[in-house]
């Protein structure tokens, strides 16, 4: 009896722990920083697709929401690789 108690915690165990890769990604930032060429300077900026249609631009430690434009967050950065590079 003692043994099938503990399979069947065992096996509770396993099967909750196996779950974790289902979960979806909410709460995790889509984020790239890009380094772009601007006036003969390189600036490095953070850029993280809100998921509302805008993205959040963090630059030099300043904050600020630009709307996508109907565009989506991979065509924004597309765009951007344009003048510089992401990862």
């Amino acid at each position: 009896m003692k043994r099938l108690k503990i399979a069947i915690l065992a096996i509770g165990v396993f099967g909750f722990a196996a779950c974790g890769s289902d979960d979806n990604d909410e709460g995790v930032d889509n984020c790239q920083t890009c380094s772009l060429s601007i006036l003969d300077q390189e600036v490095v900026s953070e850029y993280c697709d809100n998921g509302d249609g805008t993205v959040t631009v963090t630059t030099a430690g300043v904050e600020q929401t630009e709307d996508l434009d109907g565009a989506t967050f991979d065509q924004f950065i597309t765009a951007l690789e344009l003048i510089g590079t992401c990862n």
